[in-house]
């Protein structure tokens, strides 16, 4: 009769080396993302630790330690990303994204060391990359993966994620540049004055990732509309709204810096407030309706 039993369970659950080669197949890249995403915020965190022990001011590039480690996590950041591709699908969800973001700055902070003194960026962003490449990789997925996107609607991803990244990036910098002047103004070069570079320097970097930021946010907005459908719907009202108010308020500023000159204080408030601006219709409402609402 135990044979007969056994008999039944073998037809009606068959367990075969297809069956268990295709569950490891499919536990093997989960396992593999989530060792390289501990791995990679072990790097990341390095990288900060090392600048800030040999950050100096006067130095106009990284140490070739810091570089190497910051390559290194960037690079493994990227293999987390792809291996999340060969799965036939993009997620977009907001801790994946978050990611992605960090992963777009870390790429254009590594490719800036090579001309730009922007070892303080380094410090500033790489912990939070650390964080993010944790959460997404172990926290549970938000959202609704996409397939089978278009070129058009692929562009105007890609496009949005370089103009958050390079944008975000400009915002720190401005961060910076802003608690120098204050610094220097009130005669205080003391602390983190000292390990910045020359006031020249950081208002010309400022600018330039400012033009950098608008120009992919200029190709978010055209490829959007372009390509997205529904662009006025529900869901998107509010963040087409917000990123065009964003985009019209950060190319006016850099225009006006172009033609006539803007004060320092008054172009950071102007790229404070469109950077918001973005960030709350972008962001904000991923945070509503994914976690909150929990609808994708």
């Amino acid at each position: 009769m135990i044979k007969g039993v056994v008999y039944v369970l073998k037809q009606t659950h068959p367990i075969t080396k297809s069956a268990q080669s295709e569950d490891f197949l499919t536990t093997t890249p989960d396992l593999l993302q989530s060792a390289l995403a501990v791995t990679t915020a072990l790097i990341y965190v390095g990288a900060a630790a090392r600048q800030l022990l040999t950050l100096d001011g006067r130095r106009h590039r990284a140490p070739w330690d810091v570089t190497a480690l910051a390559v290194l996590a960037v690079s493994c950041h990227l293999a987390i990303f792809l291996l999340d591709l060969e799965k036939g699908v993009l997620d977009l969800g907001f801790y994946k994204i978050s990611s992605l973001i960090f992963l777009v700055m870390g790429m254009i902070t590594v490719v800036s060391l090579l001309v730009r003194p922007l070892q303080m960026v380094i410090i500033a962003t790489f912990p939070f990359s650390a964080l993010a490449v944790l959460v997404s990789a172990f926290a549970p997925p938000t959202g609704q993966p996409l397939a089978g996107l278009e070129s058009g609607l692929l562009a105007h991803i890609v496009s949005s994620l370089l103009a958050f990244g390079v944008l975000t990036l400009t915002s720190l910098q401005g961060a910076l540049l802003s608690v120098q002047t204050q610094r220097l103004r009130s005669h205080n070069t003391r602390g983190i004055v000292r390990l910045l570079p020359a006031l020249d320097t950081m208002g010309q970097m400022f600018f330039e990732l400012l033009a950098a930021g608008v120009l992919w946010l200029t190709v978010a907005v055209v490829s959007g509309g372009l390509f997205v459908d529904d662009l006025l719907g529900q869901q998107l009202v509010h963040k087409t709204v917000l990123t065009t108010l964003s985009w019209a308020l950060l190319t006016m500023t850099l225009v006006v810096h172009w033609q006539r000159g803007l004060r320092i204080s008054t172009a950071l408030s102007l790229v404070f407030l469109g950077y918001g601006l973005m960030a709350i219709g972008f962001f904000g409402s991923k945070l509503v309706l994914e976690l909150i609402l929990q609808r994708g």
